[in-house]
């Protein structure tokens, strides 16, 4: 008679898994990485490079001069570079700081409105609120309050890296099937206990989806400040040199903004395959 695996409070959610599903997984454990582990990074290598092949060539065949399109070549050897590398740090170091304060403060959010019902009917309907703002239009305020400078940019990427991960968060928290709260109860586990075991298992694959959705939102988020309210990052560098016509230095910036976030990206989902061995790979 073929038994199935019991259900485990410390297991992956919401889950009684067959043991004809844990037998596969095992097996394609011993068999090594999957596919799109093994060629997803040498296939976005190549993609990178046929794409800067094609622009190299489409700007030396139709002769788009220079201040409307510099080729790749000629953004490596005439950018300034020392400028793109001081304009980098300022805004990882602004991208980094937001990112984190914004996705501590929404997961901590989104844990408080799952416990209390009474906490959810007034949090999330104003989180929903100050989601509808766009955080252009709340800059004079946040200048107000926290003044010119880096603290400013690390407030803008934490506003825009907050609502996904509590939206995010709060829906893995609620994602829990029925089935496995029961058990909690019938084991009179105590509501830490369920969280820990259950409920905080279930909502990390979404938190990392939502770090995942974030990551480029906050570069674009620290660039935007920079560029409106004063900075000295990338987005402040994008904007001078464009109106002192040097091309290259302007596509250096953009190219190396979108460098960051592709490897904040990619830190995120290497954190999570560690971290989330068991999460199904989407």
């Amino acid at each position: 008679m073929r038994m199935q695996t019991p259900f485990r409070p410390g297991s992956a959610p919401g889950a009684v898994a067959s043991a004809g599903k844990a037998e596969a997984m095992s097996t394609e454990k011993r068999r090594g990485p999957s596919l799109p582990g093994v060629r997803g990074p040498a296939v976005s290598v190549a993609v990178l490079a046929a794409a800067l092949a094609v622009w190299e060539v489409g700007v030396r065949v139709t002769g788009t001069p220079s201040y409307a399109l510099p080729a790749p070549s000629e953004i490596v050897t005439t950018a300034d570079w020392g400028a793109v590398l001081e304009a980098v740090k300022s805004t990882v170091l602004a991208v980094l700081g937001g990112f984190a304060a914004g996705n501590a403060a929404g997961f901590a959010l989104a844990l408080l409105i799952s416990a209390s019902p009474v906490l959810a009917s007034v949090l999330y309907p104003l989180a929903l609120t100050l989601r509808a703002i766009p955080v252009v239009a709340l800059a004079p305020f946040i200048t107000l309050a926290f003044g010119r400078g880096a603290t400013l940019t690390i407030v803008v990427a934490a506003l825009i890296v907050f609502f996904p991960t509590l939206i995010n968060v709060l829906l893995g928290l609620r994602s829990v099937e029925r089935e496995a709260l029961e058990l909690m109860h019938v084991l009179n586990c105590r509501p830490v206990t369920v969280y820990r075991r259950v409920r905080l298992p279930a909502a990390m694959p979404a938190f990392f989806d939502a770090m995942r959705i974030a990551a480029p939102s906050a570069v674009l988020g620290v660039m935007t400040a920079e560029w409106i309210i004063g900075g000295q990052g990338l987005g402040k560098l994008v904007i001078t040199a464009a109106l002192s016509l040097e091309t290259t230095t302007m596509w250096a910036a953009i190219l190396a903004s979108s460098l960051v976030a592709g490897l904040l990206f990619s830190l995120v989902t290497l954190a999570e395959r560690l971290l989330l061995p068991w999460a199904e790979r989407r």
